[in-house]
């Protein structure tokens, strides 16, 4: 299995390759942290699923560049761009908040759950909630991962 794993902040995407490296040691391991460079990894390399984080820079961060606008949904923006292209990938939201504001309006998990299963249908699995104290995130992730490696 091809995964990419989209996320900016160091640490917790250091931890989910770490875990993944783990859990399913056969994986193919790819990274990104913005949404251009998501999409373009996407479009050229055709991972099976993608760990995206919701919350993403529009560029890639770099010495001199600042990651070009925060995006509190770039995650949304990689899917639609996803479904634009044709793309033939699964896409697990992994996010370390419970809740966003979207143009003031409080967005948390279940609610941004049903969006993107209407939104996204056939691409987008499920949210998973990313804890660095808890094994939870572990144990659900995996669970999505073994269901969707099941013929």
């Amino acid at each position: 299995m091809r995964v990419l794993i989209a996320d900016d902040e160091e640490p917790k995407l250091a931890s989910i390759v770490d875990w993944l490296s783990i859990f399913s040691a056969s994986s193919e391991i790819l990274t990104s942290r913005s949404v251009r460079s998501s999409i373009e990894t996407i479009l050229r390399e055709s991972p099976d699923l993608v760990l995206l984080d919701m919350s993403l820079p529009t560029f890639d961060i770099s010495s001199g560049e600042n990651g070009g606008r925060p995006q509190g949904f770039g995650g949304i923006e990689v899917l639609r761009n996803l479904e634009f292209y044709g793309a033939n990938t699964k896409v697990i939201v992994v996010t370390q908040y419970e809740a966003f504001d979207e143009n003031g309006k409080h967005v948390d998990l279940r609610v941004l759950r049903e969006r993107l299963t209407k939104e996204s249908p056939g691409i987008f699995v499920d949210c998973v909630y990313y804890n660095a104290i808890s094994d939870d995130w572990k144990v659900e992730l995996g669970g999505h991962i073994t269901k969707l490696q099941e013929p």
